[in-house]
């Protein structure tokens, strides 16, 4: 599924192309993640952030990544960063194309730093820029839900913005729980190997791959959810 090739431009680093993406795409994807990476160190050296559980565990590591490390990383064939797509429930208050009103449940954003809405915005542009162009990707690039990917499809540039602005405390990183993988990822990029960086690469695709099918065939059953839940908590916990 991935190969790498070089990437004129993109500070002279190796891109992994997915078969579904063109050039262009991947290069603003490895944009967004650099970007995201960036908002993830400046998090991790927050005031008070080290009280989050992810933050305590590899805030350390994002933090040490240098801007080739972090090029490397950013280098993946999804999004590094997730803004709940994958859950329907959350997008019912956006119908017809026009952000409106809807009840707000008081949640904890991950990301407090000034620089969270600028790159919210960026997140959402970019995936509504996948929503519109390429649908089927946009699933495993993005782990969206098809009915989340329609309703920002139908979304206007200046309504992304807008979701962007008032929705920026959906950002969080992918996966936060699963920090074997953000381990194995970050050491990786460190240490310039490829070999374990594209291994934790296709970790990820298998699971957004995983998550995609279900959603599209089963409307993520409970029972594959628990299962998949248990089966990746015992990677995460291996030694």
């Amino acid at each position: 599924m991935l190969h790498d090739e070089k990437i004129v431009g993109l500070k002279g680093r190796a891109l992994s192309r997915a078969c579904w993406l063109r050039r262009e795409m991947l290069e603003g994807l490895a944009e967004v993640n650099h970007r995201c990476l960036g908002l993830l160190a400046e998090q991790a050296l927050a005031p008070g952030s080290q009280g989050q559980p992810g933050l305590r565990q590899v805030g350390e590591l994002w933090r040490a990544l240098d801007e080739r490390a972090r090029w490397q990383l950013a280098a993946c064939p999804y999004l590094l960063v997730d803004a709940w797509f994958g859950e329907p429930q959350r997008w019912q208050w956006l119908t017809g194309s026009q952000v409106a009103d809807g009840p707000r449940v008081p949640r904890a954003s991950f990301f407090t730093v000034p620089q969270t809405v600028a790159v919210a915005r960026t997140v959402f542009v970019y995936a509504w820029s996948m929503a519109v162009n390429y649908p089927d990707g946009a699933r495993l690039v993005l782990g969206i839900h098809p009915h989340c990917a329609s309703l920002l499809a139908a979304c206007n540039v200046s309504q992304v913005h807008e979701l962007a602005e008032r929705n920026a405390g959906w950002l969080r990183p992918r996966w936060l729980k699963r920090v074997l993988l953000w381990r194995q990822m970050l050491r990786a990029a460190a240490e310039d190997d490829g070999v374990m960086l594209e291994r934790s690469r296709m970790q990820g695709l298998q699971m957004l791959a995983a998550e995609a099918w279900d959603a599209a065939h089963h409307g993520r059953s409970a029972a594959w959810s628990a299962a998949s839940s248990v089966e990746l908590q015992r990677v995460d916990e291996a030694p």
